[in-house]
């Protein structure tokens, strides 16, 4: 139990890492389904429409066809900036928590995990900012 107390920051690294497995595991499914629709069309002796042919192609980056491409910009910026802010906030809050010593005796491990969180937003700034110049040169 003493390990659940000490180390229950661990539980956001590891969330993170059954999300992105549970995204990569949706987007081979769907891979999946689009290659499966494509077989019966040709087994109904149909053509299957350019579209889903032509969405084979092109990378599943995990976005639905209902999506907004980043509020219309089309760079990546306002999705950037939303984890920017909520990466940086939840730094500033593990970082006042350990400050002010809400949690009891565990201050250093709520810097560290204050210093995670802000690496976390300075990288989707930076990536934000790269994203952005990126496409614009495309």
């Amino acid at each position: 139990m003493d390990f659940l107390f000490h180390y229950w920051w661990l539980l956001f690294p590891l969330g993170w890492f059954v999300a992105a497995g549970w995204g990569s595991f949706m987007r081979y499914k769907r891979h999946q389904s689009k290659i499966d629709l494509i077989k019966t069309y040709t087994a109904a002796g149909k053509e299957p429409p350019s579209e889903l042919l032509a969405s084979l192609d092109k990378p599943d980056d995990g976005r639905h066809d209902w999506h907004e491409e980043d509020g219309g910009s089309g760079d990546g910026s306002s999705s950037n900036a939303f984890l920017v802010i909520l990466f940086a906030g939840l730094a500033g809050v593990f970082a006042y928590a350990g400050y002010a010593g809400l949690l009891g005796d565990v201050r250093e491990e709520l810097y560290f995990v204050a210093m995670i969180l802000g690496v976390l937003s300075l990288a989707f700034l930076v990536g934000g900012l790269f994203k952005g110049k990126r496409r614009r040169h495309d």
